[in-house]
């Protein structure tokens, strides 16, 4: 049993029900060409991950490795910000939040749309962090998908490069937009680019986490 499996075997057997219902299984015998996956992304209230809160969540829906603008979800949640000096980092204000969605609605939504597929980011550990402590608050679950992170995809990893200067290395278009879909939708260009030499390879042979 590799170390993911029995890291997921470990958080069953603590979380029993509550694992079972808010995580899914993933074919890892499927080739990753026809796999199922959601790139996200987050924006939060802050840097400390156990305490942090998501404001918004980003995501595009790839089936085949074929990304469709009308494949996305794009949330605002509605809670309070105590800390107004991020407003400069994510541009999100009390107003925009007022407007959003429950939280329980966000964690409700989110599963929903990508239950059954293989979760995908940049330094994706942040935004798994961020979300189980939604899932956790907002609907009372645990949170362990297996998930994969395009840095890990990088055949050259002496330094890690900034996501701006990934897409530039990448030959792929940049933006000055730095919301949670507009950075999901530059994470979705850089995995389908930096995906395709594992394209035959089952999704067991990925460098997968949990």
């Amino acid at each position: 049993m590799n170390l993911t499996k029995l890291k997921r075997w470990f958080y069953r057997k603590l979380y029993k029900e509550s694992f079972d219902a808010f995580n899914w299984e993933i074919d890892l015998n499927k080739p990753v060409k026809e796999h199922c996956f959601v790139v996200f992304d987050t924006e939060t209230t802050g840097i400390d991950l156990k305490r942090a809160k998501v404001l918004s969540i980003g995501a595009f829906r790839l089936q085949g490795l074929t990304l469709k603008f009308s494949d996305t979800l794009n949330l605002k949640l509605n809670i309070s910000m105590d800390n107004l000096e991020s407003i400069k980092v994510h541009g999100i204000t009390p107003e925009d939040l007022k407007k959003g969605v429950s939280p329980k609605e966000a964690c409700e939504r989110f599963l929903e749309f990508s239950r059954g597929c293989l979760l995908v980011g940049y330094f994706v550990y942040i935004d798994i962090a961020v979300t189980r402590n939604l899932i956790r608050n907002a609907c009372n679950g645990a949170f362990y998908p297996y998930h994969l992170d395009v840095i890990d995809l990088l055949s050259e990893k002496d330094r890690i490069p900034t996501l701006e200067e990934l897409t530039k290395r990448l030959n792929l278009p940049t933006s000055n937009l730095h919301d949670a879909l507009e950075d999901a939708y530059m994470t979705s260009l850089i995995f389908m680019k930096l995906i395709k030499r594992f394209q035959n390879h089952r999704v067991k042979e990925l460098p997968l986490k949990v």
